[in-house]
C-alpha cells in the first residue's frame, strides 16, 4: 500500500494546478486511505482540503512546504499542537521581510514539536527532529545514494511524489502558471521554479514500482499516515 503525502494543490499560488477536492477525489479514485497536503509556505487550502477528506471518507494529512537554504522541506502534524505549529511557522515565514527567503534552522526549532520531518538533506536536522526525521527518496535514481545516507545517520526512508498537477498535458500550463508568478518567458524559468519533471498523481502501482528496491519506504508512507492521525477541528469558533 502507497499514500500520497506531499501533494499541492492550487493554494500553492500558482504553482498548483488542483483544488483539495480534486486531489481527494484523485486519491478516492486510486482507494488510498489517505492523503497529504503540503501546500508551499501556506496552509489556506487545509480546511477545504480536509472537509473534502471527510466527505470521502479519507484520512487528511496536514502538511507545509517551506524552503531552507539547502533545498525544499516537508512537515507533516501529528497532532493538534502540530498542526498550530505548522500555523505558527507560516504566519513566522510571512511576516518576514523576505517572505521568499529561505526559513532559518533556529525559526524551524522554534516550531518542531509534534512534526514530522521529510528531507533530502537531512544531516542538519537530526537535532531539530530527533524522533520525526525521514529521509526523501523522491528521485530513483537518487534513491541508493539517499538510502546509504540514512542508513549512516540510523534513520528511516520514505518515498515521496510531489503532486502539482492531475495527468502530464498540463505540465505546460504549471510552467505557464510559473512564469507568470516570476514575470519571466517560459523559456527563461530557472529550472528550480517550475514543478519536478512528471509531477502527476501517480497510482499506488506506479509508486511501487518505481521504488520497487526501497519497499521500507514505499510501507513507511503508511506508518507516517498512521502518526499523523488526529482529527482537525472544523465549523467551530477556536479562541487563540
Amino acid at each position: 500500500m502507497y499514500i500520497h503525502l506531499t501533494a499541492h494543490s492550487a493554494f500553492s499560488l500558482q504553482e498548483g494546478l488542483l483544488t483539495p477536492a480534486d486531489l481527494v477525489q484523485a486519491a478516492q479514485s486510486n482507494s488510498m486511505l489517505a492523503l497529504g497536503l503540503t501546500d508551499h509556505n501556506l496552509l489556506t487550502g487545509a480546511i477545504e482540503f480536509a472537509t473534502a477528506c471527510r466527505e470521502a471518507n479519507i484520512q487528511p494529512i496536514i502538511g507545509l512546504e517551506i524552503s531552507l537554504n539547502d533545498g525544499p522541506l516537508s512537515l507533516l502534524a501529528t497532532s493538534l499542537d502540530g498542526w498550530s505549529n505548522l500555523c505558527r511557522l507560516s504566519s513566522a515565514i510571512a511576516l518576514r521581510d523576505d517572505p521568499a527567503a529561505p526559513c532559518t534552522l533556529d525559526v524551524l526549532a522554534s516550531y518542531a514539536k509534534d512534526l514530522i520531518a521529510i528531507s533530502g538533506q537531512p544531516k542538519q536536522l537530526k537535532e531539530i527532529f530527533p524522533e520525526g526525521l525521514y529521509v526523501n527518496l523522491q528521485d530513483p535514481g537518487q534513491a541508493n545514494i539517499l538510502s546509504n545516507l540514512a542508513a549512516r545517520l540510523a534513520l528511516p526512508t520514505v518515498a515521496t511524489h510531489p503532486i502539482y498537477y492531475l495527468s502530464p498535458d498540463q505540465a505546460v500550463l504549471q510552467r505557464t502558471l510559473a512564469a507568470v508568478r516570476l514575470n519571466k518567458t517560459i523559456i527563461t524559468l530557472p529550472k528550480d521554479a517550475i514543478a519536478p519533471p512528471d509531477a502527476r498523481f501517480l497510482n499506488a502501482q506506479e509508486m511501487e514500482n518505481r521504488f520497487k528496491d526501497y519497499p521500507e519506504a514505499i510501507s513507511a508512507t503508511v506508518e507516517i499516515a498512521e502518526r499523523c492521525k488526529f482529527d482537525l477541528p472544523i465549523g467551530g469558533s477556536q479562541m487563540p
